[in-house]
């Protein structure tokens, strides 16, 4: 199977098909009920879980983070539990939302290392999250303890769709322990609604998790990997990948997270250019019209300058203002290639030459010659528009 670009590794789009594109429009009154009733409801069960964080309470404590989490819409399958190995203390699984270590731990009972340290959702703190070689040996000292708690990793280090192709996995997942369990994470949404989208926020991925009529996460447990010998921590986390992306049905890349970082960049600019690139066609097409409207009326003036002017303007009626009033400077188009060879727009062109020639010296002259002008070039604008297409004056 040849190696996928990084741009086929992520979702760009929310909801994939127009037809479920209809349903989601249908659904979205109901989400948004739907997405409040879940933000009252996981008030309570975080502030329940604060309860129960004493470790005689643990196994209470997880199963109503359970129901909790079925009320929520997450719905968690293991679809093969006897393969999961309790002696092994590090799972390892691929990245595919923001919530991904909620349903293996409602099932593992694992944490996963965080900047925010949040118990009821299974997140902890681990000095030296910056440094890799410190936050792993904060790890090992973690699985090295009494505590039989397992860790989650995902070693992607970033959300991707799933479907396609798999990041280089952190060699951080192959240094903190000798033996790993890789798991399999999908993630199924009615509508073809994804769990996340390229540069989507967290609060943005949030809200859909809750606006979601339900969120069902099917986990499968890989057979436990072993260093070999000799093995770098490289070698070992490219292991673990293939064995993921094996059992997925994908493959895997040499792709990282700042891989992702730039190309998110990159494709934001280009985003940004095609939405000023329409609105400058629309622009454009819109100063192409009126442009159009002034070159009736004053067929002698050249067209570069009658958009020159409505750029700046946007109005026709004070572009034409301005070119009567002399604001605008342009050589006139001789008659011969004038678009217009009609009598009307020969006579407005030699009214032009002669007017300009006897421009009136008062303010009051010139406002009642700037009244009388433009009447006269609406009222052969008028005539010349009823004579190309064959109307007849009723007047």
């Amino acid at each position: 199977m040849t190696c996928p670009d990084i741009k086929d590794l992520f979702s760009k789009t929310r909801v994939v098909g127009r037809w479920n594109l209809f349903c989601v429009a249908l659904y979205f009154p109901f989400g948004l009920i739907v997405a409040l009733i879940r933000v009252f409801i996981s008030l309570q069960a975080l502030l329940l879980a604060h309860l129960l964080l004493i470790p005689e309470l643990s196994t209470i404590r997880r199963y109503v983070l359970r129901v909790m989490g079925l009320v929520l819409g997450i719905f968690v399958l293991e679809e093969n539990p006897p393969a999961r190995d309790k002696n092994t203390r590090l799972l390892v699984a691929n990245h595919i939302s923001i919530v991904d270590h909620i349903p293996i731990h409602l099932v593992t009972g694992c944490f996963s290392p965080s900047q925010w340290e949040v118990w009821p959702l299974c997140l902890k703190v681990f000095e030296g999250s910056p440094d890799k070689h410190t936050l792993a040996s904060n790890l090992k000292l973690h699985l090295q303890q009494t505590t039989k708690v397992p860790l989650l990793l995902l070693p992607e280090e970033t959300t991707t769709s799933g479907s396609c192709a798999l990041l280089r996995f952190s060699p951080l997942c192959a240094n903190v322990a000798a033996s790993v369990q890789p798991v399999c994470l999908k993630a199924w949404r009615p509508f073809h609604i994804t769990t996340t989208t390229l540069a989507a926020s967290f609060s943005t991925d949030l809200f859909w998790f809750l606006f979601s009529p339900v969120t069902v996460f099917r986990i499968r447990y890989l057979p436990v990997i072993h260093r070999l010998e000799n093995e770098t921590d490289e070698e070992m986390a490219d292991r673990i990948a293939q064995a993921v992306a094996k059992d997925l049905g994908i493959v895997t890349t040499k792709f990282s997270a700042k891989d992702k970082q730039e190309y998110e960049k990159r494709y934001l600019v280009e985003v940004s250019r095609s939405k000023t690139g329409q609105q400058t066609a629309r622009v454009s097409y819109e100063l192409q019209r009126m442009a159009s409207q002034v070159a009736e009326v004053l067929p002698y003036v050249p067209y570069e300058a009658i958009i020159r002017d409505l750029s700046r303007t946007r109005s026709v009626d004070l572009t034409i203002s301005n070119i009567l009033e002399g604001s605008v400077r342009f050589t006139p188009v001789p008659p011969e290639q004038r678009a217009s060879t009609s009598r009307s727009a020969s006579a407005a062109g030699s009214w032009s030459e002669g007017s300009s020639s006897s421009f009136p010296r008062s303010a009051q002259d010139r406002m009642m010659s700037f009244v009388e002008r433009k009447a006269r070039l609406i009222e052969e604008a008028r005539k010349r528009y009823m004579e190309k297409h064959g109307l007849v004056d009723s007047q």
